[in-house]
């Protein structure tokens, strides 16, 4: 460790020029907008910076706290995440990989089993913090403190109040960046509120972008590739070919494409069903989420064209990674369902009828498997409620991934899948002159948005509250929905 009087002179030569520190130390040369962030928290109290994917919002949180931790003596910088796990492998990540690849050595002991690099025990450290105990952001009392807040869309709100009760010193610091998924809470009010600064990052900001002066005309024409005349830059960041990718996929006025593309708030109004930010929290605490029962299986069927079959399978409150299949029959996806029944034994399986379906039920069923078809077209078990069992079993799903635990303390857990994260977040809903949720039917979003939710539609099924059918009264009931 490296003493108080050497590390006052270094410290010194280093407040005033972060940009410095990162190309002289760490052996960085930052880009336009990690330029910007880097003065803003030298210059700014507070700081918010909304940004497209993939754009190195986490390496620059990196470079921003170790710069913080050196320069000021004594400092304490305290970071976190919506989920242990984004702490840990996002920021701290980026913390560790720039702290040993510095140019010149840094003093100070990074800690190899958790989140801190310690200068001086117990007065000068930089630690990693998760979101689920608000309380361990009391009692941090320094003169020179930061606080860094990555994914701030997702993280709630009484993490945020414990915050600002360490902000109080006469040299503290905040820096919130996300990427802009949630049109409430103190992130989305930054961008509102006098007294911050605030930046903003799209795509085409990025360096892959910038180096070849491709614009949002190129992507939607399709001639981005004509300008890319060598390798990019930074091939680790946001590319043209996915953003091409996306535009065609969800469309330029998707949620998804607003906030993963354009760093723009999504224009999320009284209609959208299923907040973005619900969407994102679902899938970030995927890996954290164990798998359990019951095993539940939900089918949708591909009807024509350039829609998908969609098996979706979850585990207790945890969705399995989807299986999607293109342009199958009826016989080859009953064969499908029937080679994941026999590997997973689900308690429920789940079709929708609509279209072809039906088939597949009638071919499960020929085979004695229990199987429940699903017409979503049909009334809901609560008809003062819903206008048919669609928008039924889509609420049911919206209720299940409301983050808020007070209202549901084990929210459900969604693989990363940006074609479902689009599915989810694109979906409409309104309320009829009887006071009734109604959902927009499928056909409807095609027409919309140009794509079928498909694999939305299959997750729906597999949270669908259906009892399964008893096998000997197959023929029977064949076709008839029970529901509980």
């Amino acid at each position: 460790m490296i003493d108080k009087a050497t590390a006052r002179r270094i410290a010194q030569r280093l407040q005033s020029n972060p940009v410095d520190f990162v190309t002289t130390v760490l052996g960085v040369t930052p880009w336009s907008k990690q330029i910007e962030i880097l003065e803003a928290v030298r210059d700014y109290p507070r700081t918010a910076v909304r940004s497209c994917h993939g754009a190195g919002k986490s390496f620059t949180a990196g470079q921003v706290i170790l710069w913080f931790l050196y320069s000021f003596c004594p400092s304490i910088v305290l970071s976190t995440a919506p989920t242990w796990r984004q702490v840990e492998k996002l920021i701290w990540k980026e913390v560790r990989a720039s702290y040993r690849r510095a140019k010149i050595p840094l003093g100070g002991q990074l800690l190899p089993k958790r989140p801190e690099i310690q200068i001086i025990q117990d007065e000068w450290y930089a630690i990693g913090l998760s979101t689920n105990e608000p309380d361990r952001f009391q009692g941090f009392h320094e003169e020179n403190i930061l606080v860094v807040v990555d994914e701030a869309a997702g993280v709630p709100e009484d993490i945020f109040e414990a915050v600002e009760g360490v902000l109080t010193s006469s040299h503290a610091r905040l820096l919130l960046l996300g990427n802009p998924t949630s049109v409430g809470g103190t992130f989305y009010s930054a961008f509102r509120t006098p007294g911050w600064k605030t930046i903003a990052i799209s795509a085409f900001d990025t360096p892959n972008f910038a180096a070849f002066g491709i614009t949002e005309e190129d992507i939607a024409n399709d001639t981005w590739a004509e300008k890319v005349t060598s390798e990019l830059p930074q091939p680790k960041l946001i590319t043209p070919a996915w953003v091409a990718d996306k535009y065609q996929r969800w469309g330029p006025n998707s949620p998804a494409y607003q906030a993963r593309v354009l760093g723009k708030f999504p224009a999320e109004g009284e209609d959208t069903l299923i907040p973005l930010a619900w969407i994102e929290a679902a899938m970030a605490r995927w890996e954290e989420v164990p798998e359990g029962e019951p095993i539940e299986m939900g089918v949708d069927v591909a009807r024509f064209g350039s829609d998908k079959t969609v098996i979706a399978v979850r585990r207790g409150r945890k969705v399995l990674p989807l299986q999607v299949f293109a342009k199958l029959d009826t016989m080859e996806t009953a064969g499908r369902v029937i080679e994941q029944y026999r590997e997973i034994r689900p308690s429920k399986i789940k079709v929708d009828v609509i279209g072809i379906g039906s088939g597949v039920v009638d071919r499960l069923k020929e085979q004695n498997y229990q199987v429940a078809g699903i017409n979503v077209a049909e009334a809901a078990s609560d008809t003062e409620k819903f206008t048919n069992l669609r928008s039924e079993l889509w609420w049911n799903l919206r209720e299940r991934l409301d983050p808020n635990p007070k209202i549901n303390p084990e929210p459900i857990a969604l693989p990363p899948d940006d074609e479902l994260l689009a599915d989810l977040s694109g979906i409409k809903y309104r309320i009829d002159s009887r006071g009734r949720i109604q959902v927009e039917s499928k056909e409807d979003m095609k027409k919309r948005l140009g794509r079928s939710p498909d694999r939305g539609d299959a997750v729906v099924l597999a949270f669908a509250p259906v009892k399964t059918f008893d096998s000997s009264l197959a023929g029977i009931l064949r076709g008839v929905k029970i529901y509980g």
